[in-house]
């Protein structure tokens, strides 16, 4: 949605991107995945953005992501569809 370096400063996206990397490491070095590309379509520093689309294309809830690992938790989007239905 957004690119920032700063999406990779934060050090609450320090252990999900070196989770990553170990792990596409590893199936690279065993030829089950191939490298990523050196120039990734959109950039390097992309933040993310979670959206809640009801059934009938209705935006419902939205968050964009001030860097690379923020995203909603299962309870944070549990409570937004909670949120929805009782919003009706």
């Amino acid at each position: 949605m957004e690119s920032a370096r700063r999406s990779l400063l934060d050090p609450r996206a320090w252990l999900p991107i070196l989770r990553g990397v170990a792990i596409s490491t590893w199936y690279i070095l065993r030829g089950r995945e191939r490298s990523p590309s050196l120039t990734p379509h959109g950039g390097r520093f992309g933040l993310p953005a979670d959206f809640l689309i009801a059934p009938d294309g209705r935006v419902l809830a939205e968050k964009y992501g001030e860097h690379a690992s923020d995203q909603w938790s299962v309870d944070e989007l549990l409570a937004q569809v909670s949120r929805s239905r009782s919003a009706r």
